[in-house]
């Protein structure tokens, strides 16, 4: 299956406080992600709201880089699940820790019963 190769780059990002429905504001970013397929020449606009998890490790709380690149992928994500960006839509995450490194098994728990 040939899939098309997206590129993606941050235009803006606006910190802030988000107000929730159900309780307290959260902190956030609110980015403004351009796409372009690679073969064409339109120009896509999607704002995704990344909100920060509770739990998020303190030096990812500041760390906008990591921010807009879970950002990012959610939207590669999106596309690959049938997503065009020419149909607009409110685009909320969480961001939260990376998931655990996978870890090799040892020997030795390999050949326990």
């Amino acid at each position: 299956m040939n899939q098309t190769q997206w590129l993606m780059r941050v235009e803006n990002g606006l910190s802030a406080h988000f107000k929730q429905e159900n309780g307290p504001s959260k902190p956030g970013v609110m980015w403004s992600i351009h796409m372009k397929e690679a073969a064409s020449e339109i120009v896509y606009q999607a704002m995704v709201k990344a909100l920060i998890a509770d739990d998020l490790a303190t030096d990812l709380k500041t760390n906008k880089e990591y921010q807009a690149q879970v950002a990012m992928q959610y939207l590669n994500e999106k596309i690959s699940t049938g997503w065009h960006p020419k149909d607009e839509m409110e685009h909320t995450i969480y961001i939260s820790n990376p998931g655990p490194a996978k870890i090799a098994k040892k020997w030795w728990k390999f050949w326990q019963p």
